[in-house]
């Protein structure tokens, strides 16, 4: 009996036994695969977490269309993608890098009016070229509530003076905003660009309030104020609002309003028998003389009798055109311009050479550029007024420029000319 008993355990035993290695096979199973996932998990956050060699890069941007966002850059193999899904962006590694772009606007879905600001928390997802998925450690950014971008294109200044009746205003937004100028919806006049062009009225009465309302949908409202300042005039006295700013003639056509009856008297150059009054409509023109490169003051008033005079004043920028700039320079002559700076101011000079330096005053660019042709230095500065942006410090130029004195610079007293055309030397 007891012989069938032991014969009995014996099965009993081996599945037991069996059962006992699958389990720890299991769990083996179990804590390598925990293991490799919590080394992965390691790895991942060791690369690309807080400090990691290939952490991302998040900077604050002004988006192509003026709205504020974020940039992302992740750093990676070339052919892999990352991926953000919570506002489904996209981007491709190149060159070890990519970048994504967000709008702050992409993260609101509710009325931005209410908030001051938003706790965002996002893990990008990057896939590789044979298709493997890692997430990425998990990236938090507190976005403020974005502001409806406005951009006044004119006038340049919060606040400026004119002497037209009328003036063109001009600014940009974000497409599909809507736009209030002085309590008027104007939204109908935005073009699909974002660009809007409205003429304003401006009354000799001093400060005209301009005051612009922007709403762009997931932004807070914008709202925008100008002072267009124009000056109480006893006798009625405007420009024509096309008056350029800018001219390459050196007679120059300027036309305006007055009160019918009123005489006209230019107190700058111009033609002489040049001015022409409408008696019955006030519609008056003269032609203003330039012999200045650069801003010339044009000032006329309105004359009636038993009235106080009305004056108008204002800089017309004269630059004769390529041609005929260049048509009158001088080949550099270094020694004696050091010398005949004043009696030389004005005159016209080719400068050719290496820019070996330049900095900015306030909004004014200067170059320091080398004109020797021999061993010795010989620096002139130019103010850069021509409509090359920038130049690299090394490289060869070749500019127009007319005398305007000299310069303080590094010890020295250095020849200052404007550049009015310049570029890169062939």
């Amino acid at each position: 009996m007891s012989s069938k008993k032991k014969t009995a355990r014996r099965p009993l035993h081996k599945v037991i036994l069996a059962i006992t290695i699958l389990v720890l096979l299991i769990a083996l199973a179990i804590l390598t695969y925990n293991l490799t996932f919590w080394l992965r998990s390691r790895r991942i956050m060791n690369t690309y977490g807080p400090g990691g060699s290939k952490a991302p890069v998040v900077e604050s941007i002004t988006m192509s269309d003026y709205r504020p966002g974020h940039a992302i850059t992740f750093f990676g193999n070339d052919g892999d993608t990352i991926f953000v899904e919570q506002t489904r962006t996209v981007s491709f590694f190149s060159g070890g890098v990519a970048r994504i772009e967000i709008a702050d606007s992409d993260w609101f879905d509710y009325d931005p009016n209410l908030v001051e600001s938003a706790n965002i928390t996002f893990s990008p997802i990057m896939l590789s070229a044979g298709g493997e998925k890692t997430e990425l450690p998990p990236i938090s950014l507190t976005i403020e509530t974005p502001e409806s971008p406005v951009i006044v294109v004119s006038p340049a200044e919060d606040y400026m003076t004119v002497n037209t009746s009328i003036y063109p205003l001009e600014i940009k937004v974000v497409p599909g905003s809507s736009v209030l100028l002085n309590g008027e919806d104007v939204s109908t006049e935005v073009d699909r660009s974002g660009s809007l062009s409205v003429m304003v009225n401006v009354e000799p009465k001093g400060d005209n309030a301009v005051s612009l309302l922007v709403q762009t949908p997931y932004h807070k409202q914008a709202r925008k104020d100008i002072v267009i300042y124009r000056p109480q005039m006893e006798i009625p006295l405007e420009l024509a609002y096309d008056t350029p700013a800018r001219t390459t003639l050196s007679e120059q056509k300027i036309k305006g309003k007055t009160l019918p009856g009123a005489r006209i008297v230019v107190d700058t150059s111009y033609v002489y028998d040049s001015i022409i009054v409408d008696n019955e409509t006030g519609e008056f023109s003269f032609i203003a003389q330039f012999s200045t490169i650069g801003n010339n003051t044009v000032r006329f008033r309105a004359r009636m009798d038993g009235k106080e005079d009305s004056v108008i004043s204002f800089n017309m920028y004269y630059l004769p055109s390529i041609a005929e700039y260049s048509s009158k320079a001088w080949r550099m002559d270094y020694v004696q311009l050091k010398s005949m700076y004043e009696a030389w101011k004005g005159r016209i000079f080719l400068c050719e050479g290496k820019a070996v330096g330049s900095f900015v005053e306030g909004t004014d660019q200067f170059i320091i550029m080398d004109v020797s042709t021999s061993g010795e230095p010989q620096l002139i500065i130019l103010e850069n007024e021509s409509s090359l942006a920038s130049v690299r410090v090394g490289d060869m130029y070749k500019a127009y420029a007319d005398v305007n004195g000299r310069m303080f610079y590094n010890n020295q007293y250095i020849p200052m000319l404007v550049a009015r055309y310049m570029d890169a030397a062939e």
